[in-house]
């Protein structure tokens, strides 16, 4: 799946990918290796053709009039097949020309595929007045498909106050001009990348007329602009670099098996995966959102494209190459053309240390990035129908508002009637809506959240009767026994027996990690009742009252000196045959249920969360706001926030359009939890002796740190999350 999310975008980046892939734009490529000269590929005029070079350029300037997000859905297609020539260039040329030239069509023969362009987003030139006139002169030393390039778009220093005054830009302050390729003196360069050429410009003293000159709101947002775009290409150098590695990985046999099956390949494999969608993430809310520049939180959405992408596509490059292994070195494989183009993207670009401190320094002013999510018309019916079911909660004592919520199946509103509501994607989102408008909180459901839906798919209609309305009313309380002292993250592994006896099943064996079964009034229980059938056959679910004679609950003590997790003992635990759900084997199963419906929901507030807040505030109470290296930490920070905020936006964006699941869910649960844990240590850092001291913001931080351990492995392990992405999403092998 691409930057786009929606179906018109989704249909651009498929008409996309079959005109790449007819005419096979990576051999296109190759072919310029070992050209002396740069020169314009021949698929040029049907590129021009399709529009493509004009789809962020208004129709004014002879462009498609759609906007920067468009753009970078092609643009990646294009990067994923390393297409050659001054595409890039042209496209950020005729854009930055469109928004912020006074003679917009200057960008008409480039997106009609006349002319090309160069692109630097630094140089040495330098505007000063000379015979009465501003002369521009100095050299750009590394111009985007300047060899080629009809027309350049190059930033100049103002040197002068009457240039300075003429431009309205201060003296020493950054404007730009369009200069044609008669008015300076180019020098080819080899240059890194040879399918995507970069030259030197030279001018010597030219005047250039008013209409030449860019002046834009900000001196830097045409390379904030490129940016973008050159970040989405970098996704799409990315996206062929994951692809390739995991299908090498899937057939290539090193002693004895596919080198996939070793969880060093899977995993790095699948942190790959992972970087490709946060990068994928940021380009598409930047792209999106560019053109509102002036709204709150452009900065953090843009410094978060420009703060991951062109670096990731440098590490996916890199990746790919120690996957393949030799054949990833060689000179006919086509990685090194991955990786030259990813190499010269980032180096052509500001480093990304300095988006983040743009990121950091933006947060540390007061501004966020808000996630909320205008709803569509046909969700005005499901917001009426909630605003009325409140109208009348609020007619009721709160003490009654658990059990009517529960009863209005408002509490899980994707649940299938009775027990909610069948809602839709759209329908939840306006139920959550309303509800957080009325201030209505809802009761977590915590481990009956997960217990229930395996009731309601599973279960007899009396054990959905008996145990469903009561569990969602609050009256009965739930533990989940699944991991054992040798089967954690591998349930299949476990061996707590059920054996047949009169009238239902006598349960032995040990649990460990049952969290809150100390408070708990039931448990569901995997157990194994053929230990002779296959390791995932053999197995039953079952639903225990903890009062049964026979089980003793342990309490463990946690590094952070709590207790929430506990230790079970079963002894022959007599359990009636009304407690089996399912089959006698149908336990595996039973334990992997979800709901077909499954829960949408969409974060309102900043992108970035309370935890980057606090860590903020921490920052300038300590007057380490201003650290340059203290910056940089809290905007790599703030752009992992950001981008797993995003990656839920755009799973909530592509069930609204009908789409089927991506990739985002898996990948945010690893994330995300990582983040956390990154959160509470930088904490500690700034703390330095201070965090250890058990007294103040020391133990707040200490404290959040300990517990935060936790999260990297309840749940299924970072390990084994890198595991099932790498398998799930990548088709990398299952050990043996």
């Amino acid at each position: 799946m691409g930057i786009g999310v929606g179906p018109d975008h989704t249909e651009l980046e498929a008409t996309a990918r079959r005109w790449t892939g007819a005419r096979d734009l990576t051999a296109a490529a190759r072919a310029m290796l070992e050209a002396e000269h740069d020169a314009i590929p021949a698929f040029w005029p049907e590129l021009a053709g399709l529009g493509w070079l004009g789809l962020a350029v208004s129709e004014d300037g002879g462009g498609e009039g759609f906007g920067l997000l468009e753009a970078a859905v092609v643009l990646e297609e294009l990067g994923r097949v390393c297409a050659p020539g001054p595409i890039l260039s042209t496209m950020v040329a005729a854009a930055v020309i469109d928004r912020w030239g006074r003679d917009r069509g200057l960008a008409r023969d480039l997106v009609k595929g006349r002319a090309t362009a160069g692109f630097a987003a630094t140089s040495g030139l330098r505007l000063t007045q000379s015979g009465g006139r501003g002369r521009v002169a100095g050299e750009a030393g590394a111009v985007w498909g300047g060899e080629v390039a009809d027309r350049f778009v190059l930033p100049v220093t103002v040197g002068d106050d009457a240039s300075a005054a003429e431009l309205g830009v201060a003296v020493g302050g950054i404007a730009w001009a369009v200069v044609d390729r008669p008015d300076v003196e180019m020098r080819p360069l080899q240059g890194l990348d040879r399918t995507s050429r970069v030259a030197e410009v030279r001018l010597d003293g030219i005047a250039l007329a008013a209409g030449r000159w860019l002046v834009p709101d900000h001196p830097d947002l045409p390379v904030r602009l490129a940016e973008v775009l050159a970040g989405a290409m970098a996704v799409g150098v990315a996206d062929w670099c994951v692809e390739t590695a995991a299908e090498y990985a899937r057939v290539r046999v090193q002693f004895g098996r596919p080198i996939g099956q070793f969880q060093a390949v899977k995993h790095r494999c699948a942190d790959a995966l992972c970087a490709l969608e946060a990068a994928r993430a940021a380009v598409w809310d930047a792209a999106a959102m560019f053109d509102d520049h002036q709204e709150a939180g452009w900065v953090i959405a843009q410094g978060a494209a420009a703060g991951l992408a062109l670096d990731i596509g440098f590490r996916c490059a890199k990746d790919v190459i120690q996957v393949l292994g030799g054949i990833g070195y060689t000179w006919e494989h086509d990685a090194h053309l991955y990786l030259k183009r990813a190499t010269a993207l980032r180096s052509l670009l500001p480093p990304a240390s300095e988006a983040r401190a743009r990121v950091a320094s933006a947060v540390a002013s007061g501004q966020q990035r808000s996630v909320a999510m205008e709803l569509p018309p046909e969700a005005e019916p499901a917001r009426r129908r909630t605003r009325t079911f409140v109208e009348d909660l609020r007619t009721h004592d709160k003490a009654e508002w658990r059990a009517l919520i529960a009863d209005a199946g408002y509490l899980a509103p994707h649940w299938p009637r009775p027990w909610g509501l069948d809602a839709t994607s759209i329908e939840q989102l306006a139920i959550d809506a309303e509800l957080r408008e009325a201030r209505v909180r809802r009761d977590h459901l915590q481990i009956a959240g997960w217990v229930l839906p395996t009731i309601i798919g599973h279960g007899t209609s009396e054990q959905q009767q008996r145990f469903v309305g009561p569990s969602l009313r609050g009256e009965l309380s739930w533990c989940q026994m699944f991991s054992e002292p040798g089967a954690g993250s591998d349930l299949a592994a476990l061996t707590t027996r059920a054996v047949r006896v009169a009238g239902g099943w006598s349960v032995t064996g040990e649990k460990v990690w049952t969290s809150m079964a100390q408070f708990a009034d039931w448990a569901i229980c995997l157990a194994r009742t053929d230990p002779d059938a296959p390791r995932h056959d053999g197995i039953g679910c079952f639903l225990i009252d903890m009062a049964t004679p026979g089980i003793e609950v342990r309490p463990l003590r946690e590094l952070t000196g709590m207790a929430m997790f506990n230790e079970v003992s079963l002894r022959e635990v007599f359990v009636p045959d009304e407690g089996l759900v399912g089959g006698p084997t149908d336990g595996w199963r039973c334990a992997r249920t979800t709901l077909a419906n499954e829960r949408v929901s969409m974060a309102s507030g900043s992108s970035f969360g309370p935890g980057v807040v606090a860590l903020f505030a921490l920052a300038d109470r300590l007057g380490r706001i201003d650290d340059p290296v203290v910056l940089d930490h809290l905007g790599s920070l703030v752009v992992d926030a950001h981008v797993i905020a995003m990656l839920g936006v755009r799973a909530t964006q592509r069930a609204l359009a009908g789409g089927g699941p991506g990739p985002e869910a898996s990948i945010r649960k690893l994330l995300g939890v990582e983040h956390d844990q990154r959160v509470q240590e930088a904490g500690l850092d700034l703390l330095g002796p201070a965090g250890v001291t058990g007294e103040g913001d020391g133990a707040t931080w200490a404290g959040g740190f300990l517990g935060n351990r936790a999260l990297s492995i309840a749940g299924g392990s970072s390990e084994i999350q890198r595991n099932v992405i790498a398998e799930r999403l990548l088709g990398l092998p299952k050990d043996p």
